[in-house]
């Protein structure tokens, strides 16, 4: 399989993945994707080093038991095999999914890229290379139609991006252009194993029903080179996107009235000048409305296409003043010639901070400055309660260890400086990074209860635990709480 090592060069060389003085880590799962991009890699470099130094970083997500376990085992002989620096980790995917109520796929590609993240920062390493393929792109592409996308959706994966817009680290994808049945026949051809994630099998997730049931379908139907169409369709949007950014960048100088907003990286308010955002075409006045939602710091999955809509009309509006609100995350105000965008600061403003009142444990804790109680009871482990538990709570309940917690709890909303433990993670963190590692928007944030013990928060309601108050094997007594909203009697 010389023509695929060459392939991968020619990817390298092509898309500058990167370079003599790059430190590489190599995400490896495991999977055969992974395994050929080691080998590969490690083969590309032998014949002709185009990098200094490469790691192996593997994670493990727990999803699946001992044979997760399995998957680290075998990625940690790999690293031994080929003399190469092992950086890994476990988390507990699943536990962090429920508790930041995010779907298990969503969570785990979090986790894995802060994990990333994490690895590269450790070893100086500034480039991250993954195994997505062909065949992934293709199939990625299609997901994204049949939810539903615009043409940045179309373009699929690239080949080299930044691992986040501000992020200085590169993630870069050496595979991308080549197919899965190559993979499988370099590595059988040259007889190295890999593992097989027996979850890529079940048909109860819309991704593996694509892999495994519409694309064969199309092949069989309709175009039997549907991957390659999809991969080319992503290509052409891929160059669209391209030029339409570096049109965007061009207008947004253009149409910026207040000046502060194009260097600050943290900004309240952005005004644009309506009658020259007129003179543009209507593709590059909603991108022009999402770089302002980016620089703004608002998800942009909570603005669908009918609010994009209902903002470019403000532009056509005969009204000269205008107020108009996205939700509970954007405020949009139109005056004579100005669109001015506001991060929205309803909550902050309107809802009181709570002030610091302890809890009644057990017993019933009324929220004086919020529509809260808290309610709490100490609960012994038998009869399978805690599993029935974990199945049924809200987000807004708990089960800790009642022999870790000291006497009082108490509960508050944020205050400067408050670090906690989050359960999962690794050490303790910043209230305000957690904050903004989660994507809580700001306008949401002093307005979220904290528990706290010895002065320090130990739960935020609706999202994390402290680690050091989770329950383990040793637990044989439960502290429950749990919030809910008051009832008002008139």
């Amino acid at each position: 399989m010389l023509q695929l090592r060459k392939q991968v060069a020619g990817v390298i060389r092509d898309f500058n993945l990167f370079n003599d003085k790059d430190r590489i880590i190599l995400g490896v799962s495991g999977g055969p994707d992974s395994v050929a991009l080691l080998s590969l890699i490690y083969n590309v470099r032998r014949v002709n080093p185009p990098y200094s130094t490469i790691f192996i970083a593997h994670l493990n997500h727990s999803l699946r038991g001992r044979e997760s376990d399995g998957d680290g085992q075998f990625v940690s002989s790999l690293a031994d095999k080929y003399k190469i620096q092992l950086i890994a980790e476990k988390r507990d995917v699943r536990e962090i999914a429920r508790e930041r109520k995010m779907s298990l796929e969503e969570t785990a590609r979090d986790v894995r890229y802060k994990f990333f993240e994490n690895a590269a920062k450790s070893v100086g390493a500034n480039v991250i290379a993954v195994g997505h393929n062909a065949d992934d792109n293709a199939e990625t592409i299609l997901h994204r139609i049949i939810r539903g996308t615009g043409i940045t959706g179309v373009s699929g994966i690239r080949p080299k991006r930044k691992l986040t817009p501000t992020s200085t680290i590169n993630l870069v994808r050496p595979l991308l252009f080549t197919c899965r049945k190559d993979i499988i026949a370099y590595l059988e051809e040259k007889n190295i194993t890999y593992r097989v994630d027996s979850t890529n099998i079940e048909k109860d997730k819309l991704r593996n029903k694509i892999r495994l049931e519409l694309i064969p379908h199309l092949e069989k139907n309709y175009n039997p080179k549907i991957k390659k169409s999809l991969v080319t369709l992503g290509e052409t949007a891929i160059q669209n996107c391209d030029y339409l950014e570096k049109e965007t960048n061009v207008l947004f100088k253009s149409v910026l009235i207040n000046r502060e907003a194009k260097t600050e990286t943290h900004i309240d308010k952005i005004v644009l000048d309506i009658n020259k955002l007129k003179e543009s075409s209507q593709i590059l006045q909603q991108m022009i409305v999402k770089e302002v939602i980016i620089r703004l710091n608002i998800p942009l999955k909570k603005i669908g296409n009918k609010n994009y809509k209902n903002i470019l009309n403000l532009l056509n509006s005969k009204k000269t003043e205008i107020n108009h609100m996205i939700k509970e995350y954007l405020n949009i105000r139109r005056e004579e010639n100005e669109l001015c965008f506001s991060r929205n600061k309803f909550y902050v403003e309107e809802r009181p901070v709570l002030s610091e009142t302890e809890i009644k444990i057990p017993g019933e804790t009324e929220l004086v400055d919020m529509n809260y109680q808290v309610k709490t009871e100490i609960r012994e482990i038998k009869n399978n309660f805690l599993e029935e538990f974990k199945q049924k709570k809200t987000s807004k309940e708990e089960a800790v260890d009642f022999d870790k917690v000291s006497m009082p709890l108490t509960v508050r909303t944020r205050r400067q400086g408050d670090k906690f433990w989050p359960l999962g993670s690794q050490g303790v963190k910043k209230i305000k990074d957690f904050f903004i590692d989660n994507k809580v928007p700001v306008m949401d944030r002093d307005a979220i209860p904290l528990v706290t013990m010895n002065g320090q928060p130990v739960w935020i309601v609706g999202f994390r635990i402290d680690d050091r108050i989770r329950v383990s094997e040793e637990t044989t007594k439960l502290l429950m709480m749990k919030f809910e909203e008051r009832t008002t009697h008139i």
